[in-house]
């Protein structure tokens, strides 16, 4: 068995995001932590250093691609792969190619196969 990741997920769509941290806690036996926003996000990225960050893309205020750049440019948080999390895959090509993210898993997915792509995407 693999060795379980402990996750942490910044996306503002609250039934999103109870709807991936069960299934990540049920279907892979992770540790996952939450934050409704970016800023929130950064918070606890550098308080729980996480071993991944999923990350949504569209969100106010702070959307995932600045919150992504702001992980990226912490020295302390730089080697933590992102997931991101986005519907607007072609809208948004050249800045997922060049955020910084380890990959993306695009909306809507599987609940069920979104822990493996996970594990695919970060190893």
């Amino acid at each position: 068995m693999d060795t379980p990741f402990r996750v942490l997920l910044i996306d503002d769509d609250a039934d999103l995001r109870k709807l991936i941290k069960l299934t990540l806690e049920f279907t892979a036996g992770w540790e996952v932590a939450t934050a409704g926003d970016g800023a929130a996000g950064l918070e606890e990225a550098r308080r729980q250093k996480p071993d991944v960050i999923v990350l949504d893309v569209m969100m106010p205020v702070m959307d995932g691609y600045e919150v992504c750049r702001r992980l990226k440019q912490d020295p302390a948080l730089a080697a933590i792969p992102v997931v991101l999390l986005t519907a607007r895959k072609e809208q948004d090509e050249e800045r997922l190619r060049t955020s910084g993210a380890a990959g993306v898993v695009l909306k809507p997915f599987d609940p069920e196969g979104l822990a493996a792509r996970i594990r695919e995407l970060v190893g």
